[in-house]
């Protein structure tokens, strides 16, 4: 055991991260895995402890790629020595971390090259990289994503094909290059393109744990490693051994694990379903769900097998679009498509249409466009006044009277009046669209989807813009940002997918944040939930509405229920009774 890296088996919770890695190191032809975390939450530690975990190596004696014998792959020192002696000399190592540093460079990772002396020597000429080190070893890949594309590339090319190739003028030489890929990254500081995603065999999120006792888990046994490595080790030793042991079995067994026609249907099903275009998505599943059955000592891949490799290779295959976040799956949604009950979230229904008597008195939340008189912002006709106490344009007459009604003699703060101006000013749509799981019940996604739509084509038609604000798990995302293109808000729409808790006061910020940047143009946010929220800014709702009244108060707010009248919660009508703004029910504005 090396006590200088925290033991594998001693890090608490993060099952999915660990699983993830193990699987790599029964079958490293999965092609890796990202993990994508905040700092802290032990993304390195899981790396960097998998070693101590995994069996010794056979290496060639004196091999500079470190080839493995018994390999497929050999170098061409190697072969020639294989052809030469009959049998090449080897020994037994341990397996290594190689980190690869973000400030590399092609020639230190794939090797550089003697032109001269590679057209006399052949592979004596190429001085070996970081793909070289790597070969048996773990590659690790920190801060991936501030790496340069090209570079990216590179490896995951040598990680696909198990070979490191360097062709200069006309040269090409190859060495054996297979390893366990695992790369790590901080989404907030940038993501990854979808189709470097894509080459990525597996991905995991990691997040902070939350149980109160775990975290203290955590913290304990940080302090005792600190304090004592050799005898925290020694605390995990059994459990290391019995994890080596176990994968040691797998990898002997994995090539006997069969895999039939039907269960291979059902990866293919659930990639359709999903609307993954990408075929790599399907064969690492395969190859994942393999190499699960033999960790698990069994020969025969099932549908839990499936399910969770599904989870494991296909989240980071959602597609994505300009301005979009990470998709969620969830092992609710595999298992709905495995049982058929599976609804495609993305379809809009685009036969039905709107109501068009949607006025709304005192010109709030009305469809607006420039064809209307019924716009509402700073420039135009006044028509008419309302309280605030910190007014844009000040209702001189109105705040008169308010103040001589109250009889104080003075003018005080909550005395003044706004100026409310209509025109036919260019209106900004802001479409705040509930996404989480209770929006799949009983298609109401697909209702919801459909008004989104149908909103969306009718800003188009009056030169509006518009802007896609969705929400779930424990945020609000500007899918897309205000933008007259139809189509990129529409593909947008299409490619939403559903899960997770439901953060509405996040999002009406979020909606809030959007409108105070574009003040030239008058702003309606229109809200489509259920109203089921339980993620706040705050503590709680009451608390999360008292702070939202000063920010929502020069956003025109609409409101749309996807639940029946009847069968309300009561959540939505209290906000838009709050604002001061008005309510419909999904069934009843669609026609």
């Amino acid at each position: 055991m090396d006590n200088h890296y925290f033991p594998f088996t001693a890090i608490v919770g993060q099952e999915l991260l660990k699983k993830a890695l193990i699987l790599n190191a029964i079958n490293p032809s999965i092609g890796g895995v990202l993990i994508r975390g905040d700092k802290g939450t032990g993304k390195s530690t899981a790396v960097r402890s998998l070693r101590d975990v995994l069996p010794d190596r056979k290496m060639v004696e004196g091999c500079r790629f470190g080839c493995d014998p018994d390999g497929a792959e050999i170098c061409m020192e190697c072969r020639r020595k294989l052809e030469e002696q009959g049998s090449l000399p080897s020994r037994q190592v341990r397996m290594e971390v190689v980190d690869l540093p973000v400030s590399a460079t092609e020639d230190m990772v794939v090797g550089s090259l003697d032109i001269k002396r590679a057209l006399r020597d052949g592979i004596k000429a190429l001085e070996p990289g970081i793909l070289a080190r790597a070969n048996g070893n773990i590659l690790y890949i920190d801060e991936v994503n501030l790496l340069d594309d090209y570079i990216v590339n590179v490896l995951l090319d040598a990680a696909a094909m198990g070979v490191n190739i360097i062709e200069r003028e006309g040269i090409s030489i190859q060495h054996p290059s297979r390893f366990i890929l695992a790369g790590t990254m901080n989404p907030e500081e940038g993501d990854l393109r979808p189709q470097i995603l894509d080459r990525f065999g597996l991905s995991v999120d990691v997040e902070a744990i939350k149980d109160p006792d775990e975290r203290i888990e955590v913290i304990k046994r940080a302090m005792k490693f600190q304090e004592d490595p050799e005898s925290f080790h020694s605390r995990f030793r059994r459990k290391q051994e019995e994890l080596r042991e176990k994968i040691i079995r797998a990898r002997s067994l994995l090539e006997m694990v069969e895999l039939d026609d039907e269960t291979l249907g059902l990866i293919v099903e659930i990639a359709a379903a999903l609307g993954i275009r990408t075929h790599r998505a399907d064969i690492i599943t395969a190859r994942t769900a393999r190499a699960l059955a033999a960790f698990n000592g069994r020969r025969r891949v099932t549908g839990d097998d499936v399910m969770e490799a599904a989870l494991l290779a296909m989240k980071h295959r959602l597609r994505q679009l300009p301005f979009q976040r990470q998709q969620e799956l969830s092992q609710e949604i595999i298992e709905d498509i495995m049982n058929g009950e599976f609804e495609d979230d993305s379809e809009i229904d685009r036969e039905r249409r709107l109501r068009r008597n949607l006025k709304i008195p005192d010109l709030k939340g009305s469809l607006q466009g420039q064809s209307s008189s019924t716009v509402t912002g700073r420039r135009g006709k006044y028509v008419r006044a309302r309280e605030n106490p910190e007014p844009s344009s000040v209702a001189v007459d109105a705040t008169l009277r308010k103040a001589a009604s109250a009889g104080t003699g003075t003018i005080e703060p909550e005395h003044l009046m706004e100026k409310v101006r209509i025109g036919k000013s260019r209106a900004l749509y802001i479409i705040v669209l509930d996404t989480s799981s209770s929006m799949r019940l009983e298609r109401k996604i697909k209702f919801a989807k459909t008004v989104s739509w149908l909103l969306l084509r009718d800003s188009y038609e009056k030169r509006n813009r518009i802007a896609l604000i969705a929400f779930r798990g424990y945020e609000a995302n500007l899918v897309v940002e205000p933008t007259s293109n139809l189509e990129t808000v529409e593909e947008a729409l299409e490619g939403l997918r559903s899960g997770g808790r439901t953060p509405l006061t996040p999002a009406l910020r979020l909606a809030a944040e959007v409108a105070s940047s574009s003040s030239d143009e008058a702003c309606t946010a229109v809200v489509i939930s259920d109203g089921r929220c339980n993620v706040f800014i705050n503590s709680n709702l009451e608390e999360d509405m008292t702070m939202l009244e000063t920010e929502l108060r020069n956003l025109n707010l609409l409101f749309v229920n996807a639940e029946p009248e009847k069968r309300s919660l009561g959540i939505l009508e209290d906000m838009a009774s709050r604002f001061g703004s008005e309510i419909f029910y999904l069934d009843d504005i669609l026609i």
